[in-house]
C-alpha cells in the first residue's frame, strides 16, 4: 500500500519531467557562426549568466507567424533540453555545420541556440511553393537544438 506522501512525491516527480518553455512572439531571427561563440555557453546559462553574443548576426526575413519552443525533461540525474524554431523564408540559408541562431522576442529579450562544441542544431528546410490564391511561397525550416541547456539568454 502507498501512503500518501509517497504518492504526493510520485505525483510530483511525474509531473516535473518535462516542461515547456514558448517565447510569446517572435520579433527579430538571425544566423550566427558558431565558431565565433565563447566556450561552455550552456553552463553560463545553468549558472544564469547572460552570453554575449562578440559576432556578427545576420538578420533573417521571415514572414507568417515563426515560433520557438523549449521542452526540459529529466534525463537520469540530469536535465535535457530541446530547442526547436520553426519559421518561413525567401532566402536559403547558408549550409554550415556550425550555423546558430540568435531569436528575439516581443519583450526585447534576445536567446542564443546553438553552442561552440557538438552537438550543434540540426537544420531541415523544405522548399514550399504557395497555392495559386496567394499563399506565400519559399522555405520553410526547423532546427532542432539538443543539449544541458539549449535557449541560453543572450546580449547581441
Amino acid at each position: 500500500m502507498i501512503s500518501a506522501l509517497h504518492f504526493f512525491n510520485y505525483a510530483i516527480s511525474a509531473i516535473m519531467r518535462t516542461s515547456t518553455q514558448i517565447l510569446p512572439g517572435i520579433k527579430a531571427i538571425g544566423w550566427i557562426d558558431c565558431r565565433h561563440l565563447p566556450r561552455r555557453v550552456d553552463l553560463s546559462a545553468i549558472c544564469g549568466m547572460t552570453v554575449a553574443v562578440l559576432t556578427d548576426v545576420h538578420p533573417i526575413a521571415f514572414f507568417d507567424e515563426p515560433t520557438c519552443e523549449c521542452k526540459t525533461k529529466k534525463d537520469g540525474a540530469g536535465y535535457e533540453d530541446t530547442a526547436t524554431l520553426k519559421f518561413l523564408t525567401d532566402r536559403k540559408l547558408p549550409r554550415n555545420p556550425c550555423l546558430g541562431f540568435v531569436v528575439t522576442d516581443v519583450n526585447g529579450k534576445s536567446y542564443l541556440l546553438g553552442s561552440l562544441e557538438a552537438p550543434h542544431p540540426q537544420v531541415e528546410s523544405e522548399q514550399r511553393c504557395g497555392l495559386p490564391s496567394g499563399d506565400a511561397a519559399g522555405y520553410e525550416y526547423e532546427i532542432k537544438h539538443v543539449s544541458i541547456r539549449s535557449m541560453v539568454p543572450c546580449v547581441i
